[in-house]
């Protein structure tokens, strides 16, 4: 803030004016609430309050949790609980950032162009920051969590699955004759906002139909009233599911 000549009352001003850009309340910085997370009194500040100190003082997400000594957990935690009733896209960062995979260190002297037990041609295992790998994770892949509200796609993807999304793949295609596990799935921006559904043309118009056992009604959009982001391609059911599947 001394670097950039701004006082607590441009902060405060600027951040009500990212929540209005925004439409996010929760973006507002009040004066005493700034005073608190510089003097470390919140140790924890909400997200959206972040994001706005982030821009207003033109910092990266690492320079603002490693000012404030942010939790990193914390993020893609907050990130899943937020609007937990409605569709809705995770940012990649919050899910790659401090979360860590086990690779293989493969022996030097290991011949993998021949047949054997891979086990043997390992010479350790190296747990390596997800982070480091995002490069080799598309841009035109999202990750997207389904609202507790959104039962279009049940039992295909139901509420509280985490899903992998193809924007490139954003053709609703002529129907076909196939079952509802064969289909395209969409993720779909609606006049009633997200949603996960399947979806056929119908002349100038597109038809979004649910699977017959989520007990909804299709819907009928102009083409221009609705926008289909891409294709689901990966689910990652909730835990619960798993459990409920694997009992005998």
């Amino acid at each position: 803030m001394r670097l950039l000549g701004l006082s607590y009352k441009d902060v405060v001003s600027e951040s009500e004016r990212l929540a209005k850009l925004y439409s996010n309340s929760d973006m507002r910085i009040g004066k005493s609430t700034l005073g608190d997370i510089i003097s470390g009194s919140i140790r924890q500040p909400a997200t959206a309050k972040l994001d706005s100190l982030r821009i207003i003082l033109n910092l990266s997400r690492t320079d603002i949790d490693a000012a404030i000594g942010l939790q990193p957990e914390r993020r893609f935690a907050e990130q899943l609980e937020m609007s937990r009733a409605r569709t809705h896209e995770v940012p990649i960062d919050a899910v790659t950032r401090h979360r860590r995979v086990r690779l293989p260190i493969v022996r030097d002297d290991a011949k993998l162009e021949r047949t054997q037990f891979f086990a043997g041609s390992i010479k350790r295992w190296a747990n390596v920051e997800v982070e480091y790998l995002s490069s080799f994770y598309p841009p035109y892949l999202c990750y997207v969590v389904v609202g507790e509200e959104d039962a279009n796609a049940a039992p295909i993807a139901p509420p509280g699955s985490r899903l992998i999304v193809n924007k490139l793949l954003n053709k609703v295609l002529p129907a076909e004759n196939v079952s509802f596990h064969e289909r395209e799935l969409f993720y779909v921006m609606t006049p009633n906002g997200l949603t996960c559904v399947y979806a056929e043309v119908a002349g100038e118009k597109i038809v979004l139909i649910p699977h017959p056992a989520s007990g909804n009604m299709r819907e009928e959009f102009h083409r221009d009233e609705i926008t289909i982001i891409g294709q689901v391609v990966g689910v990652l059911y909730p835990a619960a599911i798993v459990r409920d599947r694997e009992q005998p």
